[in-house]
């Protein structure tokens, strides 16, 4: 630690866009730079909320700062292996200059008045991007629905302690598929040289339908290259349900319904069919925008079968992405739900 200059931010007013990308639903997330802003990498993942670390660790850390003093000490000569990890161009350069945002806050947070009020959290800025699509109502492009794809939308899972250690390979799977395999250390992807998990993200965040991702494996201490085909539609599997964010998205095409899946064994008990869309309804929104859900007629404990015609929707993810592509605000949408033995039909306004 030491060898590092540390600045730590605890806002984002005034935080430079294009410098300080990343996954905006973390509460803890590390940019390792040179002073001239080069980024060596970043560091800090997130998959679950009930287990909000289970991604990273001290020790997975450690690897990851050490990784970026090797760099480091070989730095201007690497710099090839660094140019892809900063961003493209941003539209807005810092958070209070979205239309929403504007006027309401500033450069600074107000420390001698209302200190909360006048902080921008990170997340706000996910929020206002997708915003800006729904209010013109246009649908979420993928890289915005769905960012920072954890590494097993294509097939693999990430040793928390490692640097770039895969844990698992699920058979089958796009990663299997390209020759990656248990125990293998990610150094490159794309050119790039990877020293976390959030630097595989990064990559794959970049990435669009159908390409190719170049990949160089550390194997039993012999170096492999390989080729990651991604699919036209591998975003989709990502999911959504645990972001911050996704509340806002919530409040879009559900109006303030949180949803989780009904498990096979209840699906039986109804007797729903294994593909049969059954998501129950876990929480219902109270106030506001947030409580059309309510007005409408939902109710906790409801069972969502049928949604805008479709019974085929395996999860909330997938329902956010159906409504936010194809319903936009002042749609009404048609529900199917099982409440206590009995089919009934609802609808939904969209936001």
């Amino acid at each position: 630690m030491n060898q590092f200059i540390c600045v730590r931010l605890i806002q984002a007013n005034g935080m430079d866009l294009s410098l300080f990308q990343f996954d905006y639903d973390l509460t803890f997330s590390v940019f390792f730079m040179n002073a001239d802003k080069t980024l060596y990498g970043r560091y800090g993942s997130r998959s679950s909320v009930e287990e909000a670390t289970k991604d990273i660790s001290l020790l997975g850390l450690r690897n990851s700062m050490e990784s970026a003093l090797n760099l480091h000490k070989g730095y201007p000569a690497n710099r090839s292996l660094l140019s892809g990890k900063t961003g493209p161009k941003v539209k807005y350069a810092v958070p209070e200059l979205y239309p929403a945002l504007k006027g309401k806050f500033t450069s600074f947070i107000n420390y001698t008045g209302n200190v909360v009020a006048s902080c921008i959290h990170c997340h706000q800025v996910r929020d206002e991007e997708r915003r800006q699509f729904r209010n013109q109502s246009k649908a979420i492009p993928d890289p915005v629905l769905f960012p920072w794809p954890m590494p097993n939308v294509i097939g693999i899972s990430m040793d928390p302690d490692g640097k770039s250690r895969i844990l698992t390979v699920e058979k089958g799977s796009t990663a299997h598929d390209a020759g990656l395999r248990q125990g293998d250390e990610i150094e490159t992807l794309n050119g790039q040289s990877i020293i976390s998990t959030a630097d595989i993200q990064w990559v794959l965040h970049q990435s669009k339908p159908l390409d190719s991702i170049q990949t160089t494996v550390l194997r039993n201490g012999e170096r492999k290259h390989l080729e990651i085909a991604l699919k036209e539609s591998w975003r989709n599997d990502s999911d959504i349900s645990w972001r911050v964010t996704t509340w806002d998205l919530r409040r879009m095409v559900t109006g303030g319904l949180l949803l989780e899946s009904l498990p096979s064994t209840e699906k039986s008990k109804r007797g729903l069919p294994e593909n049969q869309t059954a998501l129950r309804v876990k929480h219902v929104g109270q106030y506001g925008d947030h409580a059309v859900a309510k007005r409408a007629g939902f109710q906790k404990e409801d069972i969502i079968i049928e949604f805008d015609g479709r019974h085929d929707i395996r999860n909330e993810t997938d329902l956010i992405a159906h409504a936010m592509k194809t319903r936009m605000p002042g749609k009404i949408v048609p529900v199917k739900i099982y409440r206590k033995g009995k089919k009934l039909d609802l609808q939904l306004k969209m936001q």
